[in-house]
């Protein structure tokens, strides 16, 4: 259900942009960059109109909106870095929905403005990324990484999503820039070697992606269907294929970045804070615990658990007196 529901009317592509140049215009003077979003050329009416905001002078954006549309804004409402209006347009005489999404960098800017192109195309797009561990977001584009505790990480590989979906296995960008409708998001998004069509299917969809996929919405049901109905099946097995030998620097430090996150572990151990705290009376909770149970990691690595207990003892015992003396 759309935020503003009845009030806000639904417009033609001509009288979107008829209201976005009458914003652009009231507000150019406020905000570095603004930008309309790039719709879908076969789509010929909208809900609401999205308007990406470069804020890189830290203007705050309520007042700006307010003392800059004045009257014209019925209702209005925030959410995050999203503030949204019910505005009244005299270019058509009706009450229209508008988002503006601010950005404080020109990287992120880019970053938004891509993300929100083609419609339901990135949400659909970012089920597949996350099934084999990159994220696709509104701030860039994302290793997911898992260590050795089983917790996840999401290491930044680049803010250019279009960089983003060379690493997916997509080369040819130009047919990306040419979409114009949903058939041509589907063969896009089939198109990567990467790309299995059982990513999509029901049982491999958990709520995030549901939500990504936007469930229920007709187009991105249709896009959807489509690309499980394609069959298209998984040619090549290395996620990071594209990632290792398109942008080998990125890859580099990617996996320098996985370097700092494992030696920063403390695995789990029979040897625990509690462990310590038991057998050293001196040593009571707090970042000590913590300094020490590094220590330890960065000693034994992942030969804790063999340690035998009088050694590690005195180990103990001979570095606190080295730390506290």
């Amino acid at each position: 259900m759309k935020l503003f529901g009845d009030r806000a009317k639904r417009i033609t592509t001509s009288e979107m942009n008829l209201v976005y140049g009458q914003i652009r215009d009231r507000l150019s003077t406020c905000f570095s960059e603004i930008k309309l979003s790039n719709s879908l050329k076969s789509k010929d009416s909208h809900g609401d109109i999205d308007i990406v905001v470069l804020n890189d002078k830290g203007m705050d954006v309520n007042s700006v909106l307010k003392d800059t549309l004045t009257v014209d804004i019925i209702d209005y409402s925030k959410n995050g870095n999203i503030y949204s209006i019910l505005y009244h347009s005299d270019k058509i005489n009706e009450n229209v929905h508008i988002d503006f999404l601010t950005t404080s960098t020109y990287e992120d800017f880019i970053a938004q403005y891509t993300y929100i192109m083609y419609s339901d195309f990135s949400g659909v797009l970012g089920v597949f990324a996350r099934r084999i561990r990159f994220n696709y977001g509104t701030h860039g584009f994302f290793k997911i990484y898992e260590d050795k505790r089983g917790q996840y990480h999401y290491i930044l590989l680049t803010k250019n999503l279009k960089e983003g979906l060379q690493m997916l296995g997509y080369e040819n960008l130009e047919e990306y820039d040419k979409i114009e409708n949903l058939d041509d998001i589907v063969n896009f998004i089939i198109s990567s070697p990467l790309f299995d069509s059982d990513y999509y299917n029901g049982s491999g969809l958990n709520s995030s992606d549901r939500k990504r996929v936007r469930a229920g919405r007709p187009s991105a049901d249709y896009i959807r269907g489509k690309l499980i109905n394609s069959n298209k099946r998984r040619t090549l097995e290395d996620p990071d294929y594209f990632l290792k030998t398109q942008f080998p620097l990125y890859y580099n430090k990617l996996q320098s970045d996985i370097l700092k996150i494992e030696t920063n572990i403390i695995p789990k151990s029979k040897y625990t804070g509690n462990w310590l705290i038991s057998n050293f009376p001196t040593v009571k909770s707090g970042p000590l615990v913590g300094q020490i149970l590094k220590y330890w990691c960065n000693t034994y690595n992942d030969a804790l658990d063999a340690v035998d207990e009088e050694e590690l003892k005195k180990v103990t015992s001979n570095y606190l007196k080295v730390i506290t003396n």
